[in-house]
């Protein structure tokens, strides 16, 4: 698996509201939250978060999460959204 499809990320940093910040028309228009490179970015491109090597950290570097074969997890393993081509979609609760 390519480490630029692989995504870390938490509900806790889903709760931000945005959007994509790639330019143009999105193939997942719901999504609030991108990735690349290592940073989860949200609408106005600005960093809220890393991930690497199945884990997600906000800024100040503590877990948040996990991810996974196209699944984000909680930090207690509950599914909690996906993750496909630098965009993240959650779960309606």
């Amino acid at each position: 698996m390519k480490l630029n499809t692989v995504i870390l990320l938490t509900y806790s940093l889903a709760m931000i509201g945005c959007a994509s910040s790639l330019k143009g028309k999105s193939m997942y228009p719901d999504s609030s939250i991108t990735y690349r490179n290592g940073y989860i970015l949200n609408k106005k491109g600005e960093i809220i978060g890393n991930y690497a090597n199945g884990h997600i950290f906000d800024k100040g570097r503590n877990i948040k999460g996990f991810y996974s074969n196209g699944f984000i997890y909680d930090k207690n393993h509950n599914i909690i959204g996906n993750y496909n081509n630098g965009f993240v979609t959650f779960k309606e609760k």
